[in-house]
């Protein structure tokens, strides 16, 4: 497991300025140094060896320009001054050496290297044996990796052993030499290189020149390694007022962590978050939750709960368990973000086992399935809540017979509602698959026979039986053609792949069957090879159709990278027999479905396009559509053209209806560093704004310090829209300050990268 740190203070006295740099010029943003501080973190030159090999045995090697020595095994040694011990080497101009002790003193300017650390400085007296001594004026910095660094200055400092420093007016910071654009400054800062830890002591954060951030103590990790500590706060703000949230991680041991979060809402009160992570030989899992005991707008308790767990039992047998629950419909509106809110709708509560075995040379997957739901109603109370399974049961043999697949797939399941019909299904569905197949076509032929039977309940407890049996037939196939040809300039294969899908399932009556778990499929490119339109067992579409689709691709024949694909198809009913949702069965008006198609890829290495249709040849007219466009000529740099229709769309909770919407998404830099994000989703339907963002982010060209601005507002109902503002200040190695806006730009914002 792991988790970002960022410092722990016991007693934290914010001073909290959002402010980059004040008196920072606008010619300067680039810069990584604070030009009234220069030098203070400048690389240090490591010291220099003899160029003769590591003394053996621990000894020590003293060479210089001239040594005296004298009868007590002392010496002084004075020019280009190198001693040697182990892997120590130290560089003076004069030095005083007792051997005795193994010390050495020296007046003037030194410098030590040892085991990826160099120190420079002034006055140093240093044992050799134990590696502990004192200096004054000194700057070191330590090196483990590229991405384990950190380095600072300090008035003195005592060196305690081997792997322990004490600094005294200190400042530090784990960024590139030459780059002090953060630090942390203290009276007294301890850093432990095997434990990896950092503890000052009256310290402040300075960015820019300005103090961000006071504690009288905190720690901070020196690698990327989880210790307890405070993490970074998050400030933010919109529709729900201001918002303070300053996360406390506990790294209780190697495989199991907890948070605790008091998180502050202006207009609500102060709510209290926890999360606990566990991974064991067996287990893995997390439990986290959100009270809010009073909220001072709805003068309730509110609160949220999650638990997700899954645990190997034995070699063979699995159990995972998924739990939530919400104290009210609108938790997540009102106190999530968008993505909370659109993806809890109906909160899973499941438990489950499963079980893998080899049975007569094959595979045997078994599956016990225990799950209900929390259904978050919308305003008007629209959402339909899903069936109960208590439980589920199902088992599937398979097994490879050369170019044949056998499968038998037995299901039984007990589905129970509140307000609708209830009862038990068993499902049997044993099918053969050949696959017959080589470089230029396949042949896959396909025959089963799927059988249901259901014990059905209904409001005064009687019971009554159906069944349903349904042979199901089908023959996929399909001939790849190719040929080379030239594109700008650039050697393609391009191939012509016709597909041909034949179906046949015999045509039945499911008026007088329930709709357990069955819905209609929406109808794409994919959806022409499938035997069923519908999830679920519930309903079986009567076919005796047959697809007709073509596609062709584009490779590069250097690479073998696939450039460009475009594909067009249309089903063709044999008969026209339909059944519909509801069990029915109609007649189509038409002999043909409606056409679908799909066009996209990298032109080019800048280039990007999709395009997705959907057309009623009933109504003659389209569905739906959707086209993007992106270019993308570098990294931190795209910018994206969406539109989009459809008949039935779902935009929030509460709409079905039609919607057309441009969408543009852009993030492009407008100065060294320095990129515009902006998103623009507007219902050229509705003639309003769905999803609006705009901000700024920076990154400092050292790599060391990132900024983010972000505010968004979106429609979460058709007469009410929720405002959002992110603001993120991020230190290299330590954390940061700030709400993160990643998520919502990388969903809004194709494209999207940031480094």
């Amino acid at each position: 497991m792991q988790h970002n740190k960022f410092f722990t203070p016991t007693v934290i006295y914010w001073a909290l300025s959002l402010v980059f740099c004040p008196q920072a010029h606008a010619e300067e943003i680039g810069t990584c140094a604070d030009k009234s501080v220069h030098n203070r973190f400048d690389k240090i030159q490591p010291a220099q060896n003899s160029g003769l090999p590591i003394p053996d045995n621990s000894a020590i090697r003293l060479t210089a320009d001239s040594i005296d020595g004298t009868a007590t095994n002392n010496a002084t040694a004075q020019g280009d001054v190198i001693i040697e011990k182990d892997e120590q080497v130290l560089n003076a101009k004069l030095i005083h050496y007792d051997e005795t002790q193994n010390s050495v003193t020296s007046p003037e300017e030194f410098v030590l290297s040892k085991e990826n650390t160099n120190i420079s400085g002034n006055n140093l007296n240093y044992n050799l044996q134990t590696e502990e001594g004192e200096a004054t004026n000194i700057h070191f910095e330590h090196q483990k990796s590229p991405e384990q660094r950190y380095q600072g200055y300090a008035d003195s400092i005592q060196m305690i052993g081997k792997n322990y420093n004490r600094l005294y007016k200190a400042a530090l910071n784990t960024c590139q030499p030459n780059d002090d654009s953060w630090y942390i400054e203290a009276g007294q800062i301890d850093t432990d290189k095997e434990k990896n830890i950092g503890v000052a002591r009256n310290a402040k954060l300075v960015f820019k020149g300005v103090p961000i951030l006071y504690s009288p103590w905190l720690d901070f990790p020196l690698d990327g390694n989880r210790k307890s500590g405070f993490l970074s706060p998050t400030v933010g703000g919109g529709s729900e007022g201001f918002e303070f949230a300053i996360p406390y991680y506990l790294n209780l041991a190697p495989n199991y962590d907890a948070t605790y979060t008091p998180h502050y809402y202006s207009r609500r009160g102060l709510a209290n978050r926890g999360e606990f992570r566990y991974l064991s030989d067996k287990s893995r899992g997390r439990m986290w939750g959100e009270l809010l005991a009073h909220d001072d707008l709805l003068k309730q308790k509110r609160y949220t709960f999650h638990w997700q767990n899954k645990t190997r039992i034995t070699p063979s047998i699995e159990m995972g368990i998924d739990y939530n629950i919400a104290s009210d419909n609108d938790y997540y509106r009102d106190l999530g973000n968008r993505l909370d809110s659109a993806e809890n709708v109906n909160l899973n509560r499941q438990l489950w086992f499963s079980h893998s075995n080899n049975l007569w040379g094959g595979t045997w997957n078994n599956y016990l399935n225990i799950q209900r739901y929390q259904t978050l109603q919308n305003k008007e109370r629209t959402i339909t809540e899903p069936y109960r399974l208590l439980p589920q049961i199902s088992s599937q043999w398979t097994k490879h017979i050369d170019n044949a697949r056998i499968s038998i797939l037995g299901q039984v399941s007990r589905f129970e509602h509140t307000t609708l019909p209830e009862g038990t299904r068993e499902v049997l569905y044993p099918s053969i698959r050949w696959n017959f197949a080589n470089q230029w076509g396949f042949l896959r032929p396909k025959i089963g026979v799927h059988a249901s039977a259901y014990q059905l309940d209904d409001r005064s407890q009687k019971q009554r039986t159906t069944t349903r049996v349904l042979p199901i037939m089908s023959v996929d196939s399909g001939v790849i053609f190719e040929r080379n040809t030239n594109i700008f300039k650039k050697s393609l294969t391009q191939t012509l792949e016709p597909r041909l899908f034949y179906t046949y399932i015999p045509t039945r009556e499911q008026n007088h069957l329930p709709n357990f778990d069955s819905s209609e499929n929406t109808f794409n490119y994919d959806q022409l090879f499938r035997e069923n339109r519908f999830s679920g067992n519930d309903r079986i579409n009567a076919a005796n159709q047959l697809s007709t689709a073509v596609m062709s691709r584009f490779y590069e024949n250097n690479t073998g990278i696939e450039r460009f694909r475009a594909g067009l198809g249309q089903r063709f009913y044999l008969k026209r027999d339909n059944v519909v949702i509801n069990g029915n069965v109609e007649q189509r008006e038409k002999n043909r479905s409606d056409l679908v198609a799909f066009v996209g890829g990298h032109v080019n290495d800048k280039w990007y396009m999709q395009a997705d249709w959907h057309y009623d040849v009933k109504q003659e007219r389209s569905e739906s559509y959707a086209t993007n466009i992106r270019y993308n000529p570098a990294p931190n740099k795209t910018l994206s053209v969406r539109l989009g229709y459809d008949r039935s769309s779902t935009w929030y909770s509460g709409f079905n209806g039609e919607l057309k919407h441009v969408d543009v998404g852009i993030q492009w830099p407008i100065y060294k560093g320095l990129d515009v994000v902006a998103r623009q989703n507007y219902s050229l339907t509705h003639k309003r704004p769905l999803d609006q963002l705009l901000g700024f982010q920076y990154n400092a060209k050292c790599g060391c310090w990132s900024a983010k601005l972000v505010a968004q507002r979106y429609v979460t109902d058709h007469d009410k829209t929720k405002n959002a503002f992110f603001l993120q200040l991020q230190f290299k190695g330590l954390g940061g300050l700030g709400s993160s806006a990643d998520d919502e730009l990388k969903r809004a914002i194709p494209g999207y990268h940031f480094n």
